[in-house]
């Protein structure tokens, strides 16, 4: 039995090694085509100093961390938006409100904002003027 076995092996083994690829059909093996998933859009960028208008613009905007400064940016575009008092609070017990004005016929809205740092309030005002692409320049 054995004599027989060697030379069935010599002939069988090649093939086991150059089939192993090729699966139960017989072809290459076949895998899902890969889809890109599209990257979700980026968050509009956080203005810094003057252009983020109001006492945000100034030292007391400075130095709020980074989470603090775009909590109160978003507020002050929601309420310029809106027309309507948006109040936010960030980390470290900072916290603050924007109280909007009416809006002009030439698409600006005047506003009051108050930032609370160590329980002591900072006001500003300012100007938002909406630009054709939708967002909103301060002009103050």
């Amino acid at each position: 039995m054995r004599r027989g076995f060697m030379p069935m092996l010599a002939i069988v083994g090649p093939c086991l090694a150059s089939c192993s690829g090729l699966g139960m059909s017989g072809g290459p093996p076949v895998s899902a085509p890969v889809v890109a998933t599209p990257a979700p859009p980026a968050p509009p960028a956080i203005p810094t100093g003057p252009a983020l208008g109001g006492v945000l613009g100034g030292a007391v905007g400075a130095s709020l961390s980074e989470a603090d400064r775009e909590a109160a940016w978003t507020a002050q575009l929601t309420a310029l938006d809106s027309g309507q008092r948006r109040s936010w609070r960030g980390g470290h017990g900072v916290f603050g409100f924007v109280e909007p004005g009416a809006e002009t016929g030439a698409g600006c809205r005047a506003y009051s904002q108050t930032i609370y740092v160590a329980g002591r309030p900072n006001r500003g005002q300012g100007v938002g003027c909406k630009q054709a692409d939708g967002s909103w320049k301060m002009t103050n």
